[in-house]
């Protein structure tokens, strides 16, 4: 188990026309949200951060602002920034995180004029209108469209015979009225716990969960076995991600060292693919097979739900949610729902 971040100044490429600052966000918001960090590890001050990467304090201070911002780290004054997200252990969702739900929509409908009798009956009229829902309605929100439906199909097994799970990418749901109205519709909306606070704030009215990915067995088995000597070609499709391309494949690859990172519209990026002996490509980014010549081994660096998270948090959480629908019925009709017979 990683203990801290692993930043290492080569993971900044400073010729890039890309800015350190986003860089560095990519980098760290994914080792934060992929790695395995303790809640409340203390990270790099920013003095020390900045000395390191032989970057300016003021762009590492707003990196941490963003990651603050994205419900990764918490700063503490005079202590500086932690971890917040915890290890799948045990359920965050229980009794105590449903009694802060409803103390900050108690909290929104005072600011809105909204009485708590008033409340009560929108909440009723709500629980009126699931009645007749078969079973639970799930959203994934995904990235890419062709990953984002294995992750449903991944997920689909989890869920019960009644249950409704469907696609939409982030562009959709920034650029589509109907989308984000079906998912404030929906019981949960589900998307990569470093994405959560980014679609909540594009569907505030949602219930949203932030699930934990890992690097798939099938991404960790085909980088144990790439050859030491082998060049490397690291390749993403979003250019905010290109510093967390070499840490990933050396996690899981230490014996490879010569890796070279770039992004799928880079205009050398012909030249670099003609120049090596493997390639890796991140999710999204899969219009570069075309380019690669037949006997080179190219493969996707794509990620699944991590099992733990899935066990200890995912499983008890829908359990929770049905238990909440369930009630929700037995408040509105008076009496047992047709579940309970």
């Amino acid at each position: 188990m990683n203990t801290e971040l692993d930043i290492d100044p080569s993971f900044i490429d400073k010729s890039l026309p890309v800015p350190v600052g986003r860089q560095l966000y990519g980098l760290m918001s994914y080792q934060l949200s992929h790695f395995d960090l303790p809640k409340g590890t203390k990270l790099p001050s920013v003095r020390r951060l900045a000395s390191t990467l032989g970057i300016a304090q003021v762009t590492v201070a707003q990196v941490y602002a963003e990651l603050r911002d994205a419900g990764l780290v918490e700063m503490r004054k005079g202590s500086g920034a932690y971890t917040r997200l915890a290890l799948p252990q045990e359920s965050d969702h229980g009794v105590t995180a449903l009694r802060t739900d409803i103390d900050l929509l108690l909290s929104k409908a005072e600011r809105k004029g909204v009485s708590p009798m008033s409340l009560v009956a929108m909440v009723n009229a709500q629980a009126q209108l699931r009645r007749s829902r078969p079973g639970l309605s799930v959203i994934f929100v995904g990235v890419f469209p062709g990953p984002g439906e294995d992750y449903v199909r991944e997920l689909s097994p989890l869920l019960s015979p009644r249950d409704r799970i469907s696609l939409v990418t982030l562009d959709q749901l920034r650029m589509e009225e109907e989308t984000r109205r079906a998912c404030v519709e929906a019981d949960v909306v589900v998307t990569f716990v470093h994405r959560e606070t980014e679609v909540e704030h594009l569907v505030p009215d949602a219930n949203v969960y932030g699930l934990r990915f890992i690097p798939s067995d099938a991404t960790r088995a085909a980088l144990a076995r790439l050859d030491p000597r082998a060049r490397v070609a690291a390749i993403t499709q979003l250019q905010d991600y290109i510093a967390i391309m070499k840490p990933s494949v050396q996690r899981y690859a230490p014996h490879v060292s010569d890796i070279r990172v770039s992004w799928s519209q880079a205009p050398d990026l012909d030249a670099l693919i003609a120049g090596s002996d493997a390639v890796i490509y991140a999710s999204g980014a899969d219009h570069v097979l075309r380019r690669v010549r037949p006997g080179v081994p190219c493969f996707e660096y794509r990620h699944s739900a991590d099992p733990a998270a899935l066990e200890a948090e995912f499983l008890p959480y829908l359990a929770e949610l049905r238990e909440r629908q369930k009630a929700a019925l037995k408040l509105v009709s008076g009496g047992p729902t047709s579940s309970d017979n």
